[in-house]
């Protein structure tokens, strides 16, 4: 057998044994020698790229399997049949997307969300459904928790978040840390509360210094940052994604550049 992607692989064996173990009544397009996996990713909104980049990856992967003859389960033959339906980076739309593809498209499985914002309830409902689905970088426990269908490929906010104190630690020296997260998405915050229990575990109570919030589609981060700069924190720790991390370093930066020229013209 080819070497294929970790996530993948996870829920090929999965696949496996659902189809050996019983026939449900959706998966039609098994008898029909095609397996049908649907996709709940963020297409649009916040994350696009993300999603873009799962589709592409995920289209290469189905391009070399089904040209290698698809998946041989037992002693049948299987080609895959990917549906990719957009999220729009939303909680509401990932529970939507579920649905869909559950009762419209029939698929065996699905792949994603990988935000856990979208993640956990998009996972409440395939759990009931009794629908496979595996998030590949979900790192909330609230994802798969209680639900023996639900599955992600990453590790929890309580690894992460002591795994980024120690380095902080070892690596920086840092003794007072501050933290900027989304109070209102799942991922961030989770990751966020995480770590500072873990620093203060490192450091004792009140060692993270300054522990500031912004609500999604936020782009104005001077007072938070102002604050934490204020405070005389060695680091700061950012949990977020792609497209805010570096809107706040550059206003990290410039905010940092404008407080040492003060201080300068004042001393």
């Amino acid at each position: 057998m080819k070497k294929y992607g970790g996530v993948f692989m996870v829920l090929v064996f999965i696949l496996v044994g659902g189809l050996f173990g019983c026939e449900r009544s959706n998966n039609g397009k098994t008898d029909a020698g095609i397996i049908s996996i649907g996709f709940n990713i963020p297409l649009t909104g916040d994350i696009s790229k993300v999603g873009e980049g799962s589709k592409y990856a995920a289209e290469m992967m189905k391009e070399e399997i089904n040209s290698a003859g698809g998946l041989t389960v037992g002693n049948k033959d299987y080609m895959l049949e990917f549906i990719y339906e957009d999220n729009e980076s939303k909680a509401e739309s990932a529970t939507a997307v579920a649905l869909k593809l559950i009762a419209q498209d029939k698929v065996l499985a699905i792949i994603g969300p990988q935000s856990s914002k979208q993640a956990i309830p998009a996972g409440e409902i395939c759990d009931s459904s009794a629908t496979v689905m595996i998030s590949p970088w979900s790192t909330n426990p609230q994802t798969t928790m209680g639900r023996p269908y639900v599955f992600r490929g990453c590790f929890l906010d309580p690894f992460q978040g002591p795994v980024a104190a120690n380095f902080v630690t070892r690596e920086f020296g840092a003794k007072k840390a501050a933290v900027l997260y989304d109070i209102a998405s799942d991922y961030p915050k989770g990751l966020a509360e995480y770590f500072k229990d873990a620093f203060e575990k490192l450091h004792g109570a009140g060692s993270v210094v300054s522990f500031e919030t912004f609500t999604t589609k936020d782009r104005d981060f001077s007072a938070q940052l102002t604050n934490i700069i204020k405070s005389s924190a060695d680091v700061l720790f950012v949990s977020q994604y792609y497209d805010e991390v570096p809107l706040i370093v550059k206003q990290a930066d410039e905010l940092a550049e404008n407080l040492d020229v003060q201080k300068a013209y004042l001393g």
